[in-house]
C-alpha cells in the first residue's frame, strides 16, 4: 500500500491546469496496452508530461491511473527500479501507469520489460533523450514497445491553439508554454536551452569541455539551414573531428538540431558529403542565433524540413550545379522541393528543380512559396506550387 507521502506527491502530480490537444494524441490512444509499452519522446517542454497526462484522462473511469514525476526534488534520493515497483503497487493489468522521464532510474527497461511480460499494468514512459527511447529502449523490450515522439508545436497545432498566422510562428516557434506566454519567450528559450545542455548531455556523458559543446551549439543553430563540413566546423571552433562528430551527436539526441544528408543513390556519397544542419525549433533558432536579422528565408526552408520529419519523411538536400534545398523520400517516391520566401520565385528556383529531375528522372518537382497554390509549365515539368501556410495545413 503507498504511503501517505506518496499519495500526497500523486495528488500534487495530477493534471490541474487547462491544456490542449496536441494531434499525436490520437496516434497514440490505440496502443495503450499492458501487452505493450507506449513510450514518448522528444525534447524538454515540448508537452509530453501533458500529453502522458491527458491520455490517462481518456482511460476507462472503472480503472486506476497514476502519473510519477521522476524529476521530484523529493523523489532525488530514491531513483531506483525499487521506487517503481512501490507506485505500481496494487494497480491490475487494466490500469495504467505514467514514468516520467524514466531515464533517470538505471534498469528502468528491465522493469518496464518485466510489467509487459507479466501482463501487470498498462505502462506509459517518457524521456528527453532521442537515442534512450527510440533506440535503447526499443531494443531491450524486444519489439514490445511503441514509440512515438512529442516536438513542439506543428504550424498546424500552432494556429489551432493561437489563431495566429505564419508569420507569428516563424517568430515564436512551437514550445507549448512559449506561444501561451510570448512576452517570456527569451527567458523561456534560454532556460529549455541550458536544460538540454546541461541535463541531457553534460550531465549524462560527463562533458568536461562545456565551453566547446555550446560554441559549437550555438555555431550550429546560427547556421542552422546551410550547408556544414566537419571542415568548417573545425577551423572556426578549434575541436578535433572526432570530438565535433561526437558533439553533434548528443546535440542532435537532446533534440537541439537534426541533420540532413545529402542526397545520391550512394550510401558512401549521401555520408561523405557536407550536411546541413536544422533546428528542432524555429524559436530556439531565433533565440541562439548570433545574426543580427532574421533570415526569413532559411526560417521557412527550416519550418518545412520540421513537418516533412514530423509526417515520416527522409529529408535529404541535393546540389549539382544548382542546388535543391529539400528532398523527400517516402519509400521509392522522390520529391524534390525548393522553398523560398517570396511571391514571385526567381528563375534560379526553377532551374536547380529541372537539374534534379532530369538527374534522377523525377516528374513531381514542387514549390513553396508565399503566392497561390497553383501549378506551372516549365520545360517538360509540371512544378507544382504550394503556398506555405497552405501546405503546412495540410493534413
Amino acid at each position: 500500500m503507498l504511503s501517505d507521502d506518496y499519495l500526497e506527491l500523486l495528488n500534487k502530480w495530477k493534471n490541474h491546469e487547462n491544456t490542449f490537444k496536441r494531434n499525436v494524441e490520437d496516434k497514440i490512444l490505440p496502443f495503450v496496452s499492458n501487452k505493450n509499452c507506449v513510450f514518448l519522446y522528444g525534447p524538454r517542454r515540448s508537452g509530453k508530461s501533458v500529453v502522458a497526462k491527458r491520455i490517462l484522462a481518456q482511460m476507462s473511469k472503472n480503472t486506476k491511473t497514476r502519473y510519477i514525476n521522476l524529476e521530484d526534488p523529493k523523489l532525488m534520493e530514491l531513483l531506483t527500479v525499487d521506487l517503481m515497483d512501490t507506485f505500481a503497487d496494487g494497480l491490475k493489468k487494466e490500469d495504467t501507469i505514467v514514468f516520467d522521464e524514466v531515464q533517470l532510474i538505471n534498469g528502468w527497461e528491465k522493469w518496464v520489460r518485466r510489467a509487459v511480460d507479466t501482463r501487470q499494468c498498462k505502462v506509459i514512459v517518457t524521456g528527453s533523450s532521442a537515442k534512450l527511447l527510440s533506440s535503447e529502449f526499443a531494443s531491450s523490450l524486444g519489439g514490445r514497445g511503441i514509440g512515438f515522439q512529442v516536438l513542439p508545436l506543428s504550424f498546424a497545432e500552432f494556429h489551432r491553439v493561437t489563431k495566429k498566422n505564419f508569420n507569428e510562428y516563424l517568430k515564436l516557434g512551437g514550445y507549448p508554454e512559449v506561444i501561451l506566454n510570448p512576452e517570456k519567450k527569451e527567458k523561456l528559450l534560454e532556460s529549455y536551452f541550458e536544460l538540454s545542455l546541461i541535463k541531457d548531455i553534460v550531465t549524462r556523458y560527463a562533458i568536461r569541455d562545456v565551453a566547446s559543446l555550446r560554441n559549437l551549439a550555438l555555431y550550429l543553430l546560427t547556421n542552422s539551414s546551410k550547408e556544414t563540413s566537419l571542415k568548417q566546423i573545425r577551423n572556426a571552433l578549434g575541436l578535433s573531428y572526432d570530438t565535433i562528430r561526437q558533439f553533434i551527436e548528443y546535440l542532435e539526441s537532446a533534440f537541439l538540431i537534426f541533420q540532413v544528408l545529402h542526397f545520391s543513390y550512394s550510401l558512401k556519397e549521401s555520408l561523405t558529403k557536407p550536411r546541413k544542419i536544422y533546428a528542432q525549433d524555429l524559436g530556439m533558432q531565433q533565440y541562439t542565433t548570433k545574426s543580427f536579422t532574421p533570415d526569413f528565408g532559411r526560417l521557412v526552408e527550416n519550418s518545412v524540413a520540421i513537418e516533412l520529419r514530423s509526417k515520416g519523411f527522409e529529408v535529404f538536400y541535393w546540389k549539382g550545379k544548382k542546388e535543391v534545398d529539400l528532398v523527400a523520400k517516402s519509400k521509392t517516391e522522390i520529391t524534390p522541393i525548393n522553398v523560398t520566401f517570396t511571391h514571385n520565385p526567381p528563375e534560379r528556383e526553377y532551374a536547380s528543380l529541372e537539374e534534379f529531375c532530369n538527374n534522377f528522372k523525377i516528374k513531381n518537382p514542387e514549390l513553396i512559396y508565399t503566392g497561390k497554390t497553383n501549378t506551372i509549365q516549365k520545360e517538360k515539368l509540371q512544378i507544382k506550387q504550394n503556398n506555405i501556410e497552405e501546405w503546412l495545413l495540410q493534413k
